[in-house]
């Protein structure tokens, strides 16, 4: 345990500096005993000999104290550092950022994400980790994550604090020599008998085959995959069609196979990406700041998709 104080350090360097008691209580501002007893007391619990003192001539420091004198210095400036970073945290523009990511969302936009808040908040660590849905939801429930990047649904979210960042509609991916694939747009009644390629990740797959039932579609279901790389390279292949609401920017499947990506013309249900957190009655600032720059990020993205379409 240590027994000596910052003030008596404080009070050891100054004499060193000023070369006496006297002259370091009057740089200090502090009676000459109390000087004097601090560094009494500072000599008696750490058992070196720091000064030698001289009648009329003041003290100079010991080889001891030399070597004492640069530990202080270097504790003295951790001792500010760590004061600095105090009010950072009392501040809320320093800390860390528990960050977890729906494993299909990450390749998207996880680094994006958190490069961007790296870049306006240069002072807080935001560390992630990607899991499957229902793990997300019990991590930010149990306190192991501050927030989660999700979907709005395909888990169980109740208890948990929903703020939308962004909705997606669903696309529709054909091989390119489809008959459709020429177009730009189609309705989901044009490729009615078509088999379907079903991506069946977390979510997703209530939420299509939701959608085809509401179009009134029940395709045969001809592949299935919960690799969003399989699925396009199984469409790319023949198998049939598909509909993702996340399509990587190009349109080459893995294995080389040339796809077209069509809008929807039918109005259907967009999918939510949310951050889910804890209810708190008093909400986290790191945690405020971070979902205000989510809703920049995916603002961005969204006006840049628009520029680009």
């Amino acid at each position: 345990m240590v027994r000596y104080t910052l003030r008596q350090c404080a009070y050891f360097r100054a004499v060193a500096e000023h070369g006496g008691i006297a002259q370091a209580a009057r740089a200090l501002n502090i009676s000459q005993p109390s000087v004097a007893q601090a560094l009494d007391k500072l000599e008696s619990v750490t058992g070196l000999r720091l000064f030698e003192r001289h009648h009329a001539r003041g003290a100079s420091l010991t080889q001891q104290g030399r070597e004492f004198l640069n530990h202080v210095i270097r504790l003295q400036e951790q001792a500010e550092q760590v004061a600095r970073e105090a009010a950072a945290l009392a501040a809320e523009t320093a800390g860390e950022i528990r960050l977890g990511c729906f494993n299909t969302l990450a390749s998207f936009y996880l680094a994006g994400l958190v490069a961007a808040h790296r870049l306006a908040f240069p002072r807080v660590r935001v560390t992630t980790c990607e899991m499957h849905m229902t793990e997300l939801a019990t991590s930010v429930r149990e306190g192991t994550l501050d927030l989660a990047l999700t979907y709005d649904r395909g888990a169980d979210l109740s208890g948990l604090a929903l703020d939308e960042l962004t909705s997606l509609r669903p696309m529709v991916v054909l091989p390119e020599g489809h008959r459709l694939a020429r177009g730009s747009s189609v309705k989901l009644s044009d490729l009615a008998g078509e088999p379907y390629v079903m991506f069946d990740g977390p979510g997703s797959r209530g939420y299509f085959e939701d959608l085809l039932a509401e179009n009134g579609m029940g395709p045969e279901m001809a592949f299935t995959s919960t690799s969003l790389e399989t699925v396009r390279s199984a469409v790319g292949n023949g198998f049939g069609f598909t509909m993702l609401v996340m399509c990587p920017n190009n349109n080459v499947s893995y294995d080389g196979k040339p796809l077209r990506v069509l809008r929807i013309r039918d109005d259907v249900r967009p999918l939510g990406i949310v951050l889910a957190a804890r209810h708190q009655q008093r909400p986290n600032g790191l945690v405020a700041q971070f979902a205000e720059q989510a809703h920049a990020f995916f603002a961005h993205r969204a006006k840049t998709a628009l520029h680009e379409a």
